[in-house]
């Protein structure tokens, strides 16, 4: 079985030897089969052996024409896991025959391990290496990638990890949640984040899959599913009581195929979800966490398994109650949201969690990620709630959009000893990006596109509570 290595065990470390000297046997046949890719797509069009043919099976900007094998990508759904895993599986395999290296497997970056270096190794910073005593341009480099490390709060996992459920009904679990249009934990954090903090092309899932960093951002994601099904109390889709039969027969019945369109390689799920599979025939060197870490995911996995009532399947799991609605909310501006009714009947049973659902989100040029402020009143205090990156916003088909699910139950406490009533909620998006915006920090509402005109708007807000 093939071993998939932490390239912190397999980067030369500095600049000037990743310049001059050897690299790695790994990713020396890395580098070498993406070139031999890249230089098939020289002679032309994309072949289903050529690097941009990988990339654009991934996904295909505004400029290129479609082919069915391309634009392929899962994205906010709950097949974005087995999807992805298939689609290395396949590439990886480009990479052994474009290399000549059948024993070669992905090398992944652990950027979430403590003391784990959070900067793309040198190999592929570098725009030239040497080889054969020749200086050659380094086919791991891609430009406008940002120089800085991965931010700390981007390669969170602790809260994609503490996740029981695989899937749930109206909130997020750890790989989607139902119905199938919302981003699970892993995939909004760190994978939405860590795409849009390495910037570049790997801004869009139209163009990500031209970035070689991509292929090991992915693989660390596809170790973080088996890292998650290792940890005691993780409950498959296919375990969890209550899945629709409809549900367990499209996941256990779902093919994917890549590369030539007549006779494509095709993944089973049985196949995809079983690493010892011939297809798949592959481990990883590590998916054992740190203490930290592990004490950190097991302490927030006992908080949301009470604070869910003990419910491990779709049956079992209290449900959400929409109380409340408004429509067309663009990034910056303040909307009070009036609960249906006239509010909650709060001295018979407090929500003892909330959560907001934004759906229909688009913008031609977003910032990185946004946070969501919450007021009990306008002129309240506002609280921050965990936000949402928006990774495939952009360079996207204009008439895509995203929805998100983002949970409010910890600033719930704060807002009913403000004496909240339950009547209405003020919801403001804030943009992330540091010095981004062009003022209007005061929280008195109005217009926060910046100077480079940058917003995003949401079609339509609900508030979702749930009730002892």
């Amino acid at each position: 079985m093939r071993v998939r290595r932490d390239i912190a065990g397999l980067t030369v470390g500095d600049r000037a030897t990743a310049e001059t000297g050897e690299w790695h046997p790994i990713l020396d046949a890395y580098a070498r089969g993406v070139e031999a890719m890249k230089a098939r797509d020289a002679a032309g069009q994309p072949t289903p052996d050529s690097w941009m043919w990988a990339a654009n099976t991934h996904g295909v900007d505004q400029f290129t024409p479609r082919r069915p094998a391309w634009a392929q990508c899962t994205h906010a759904s709950l097949f974005f896991l087995p999807w992805h895993r298939a689609y290395l599986a396949w590439f990886e395999q480009s990479i052994r025959e474009a290399a000549g290296d059948d024993d070669w497997a992905l090398p992944y970056w652990d950027y979430s391990a403590p003391g784990a270096s959070r900067r793309l190794a040198v190999e592929f910073t570098v725009e030239q290496r040497t080889v054969d005593g020749e200086l050659v341009d380094n086919p791991l480099f891609s430009p406008a990638r940002s120089a800085q490390p991965i931010p700390t709060d981007s390669a969170d996992i602790v809260e994609a990890l503490a996740q029981p459920n695989y899937v749930l009904e109206r909130e997020p679990g750890f790989g989607g949640a139902l119905p199938d249009q919302f981003f699970g934990t892993v995939e909004d954090r760190p994978h939405n984040y860590v795409h849009m903090a390495i910037g570049g092309v790997m801004r869009s899932p139209a163009t990500a899959g031209r970035d070689p960093v991509f292929w090991l951002h992915h693989a660390n994601i596809d170790r973080l599913w088996e890292v998650w099904l290792s940890l005691e109390g993780s409950v498959r889709l296919t375990d969890a009581p209550g899945t629709p039969p409809e549900l367990l027969s499209a996941w256990d019945s779902s093919t994917f195929w890549f590369g030539d369109e007549q006779r494509p390689t095709t993944y089973g799920m049985a196949a995809v979800e079983d690493l010892a599979s011939e297809q798949m025939d592959y481990e990883y060197e590590s998916i054992v966490l740190a203490d930290p870490l592990a004490d950190g995911v097991a302490e927030r996995r006992a908080a949301i398994i009470a604070a869910t009532g003990g419910g491990l399947g779709l049956d079992d799991a209290p449900k959400w109650q929409p109380v409340a609605a408004t429509f067309d909310l663009a990034s910056g501006e303040e909307r009070e949201i009036p609960f249906e009714g006239g509010g909650l009947s709060l001295d018979e049973a407090a929500p003892t969690r909330l959560m907001l659902e934004l759906a229909g989100a688009t913008a031609h040029e977003p910032h990185a990620a946004y946070d969501v402020e919450i007021r009990s009143a306008p002129d309240a205090e506002a609280h921050l709630v965990r936000g949402f990156s928006t990774f495939g916003l952009a360079g996207t088909p204009d008439d895509e959009v995203r929805n998100y699910l983002v949970d409010a139950s910890p600033v719930l406490p704060e807002l009913l000893a403000e004496g909240w009533t339950g009547g209405a909620l003020t919801v403001r998006l804030l943009p992330t990006d540091e010095g981004a915006e062009d003022g209007g920090a005061d929280g008195e509402g109005g217009d926060e596109r910046g100077a480079d005109g940058r917003a995003i708007s949401v079609a339509q807000v609900t508030v979702y509570v749930q009730s002892p």
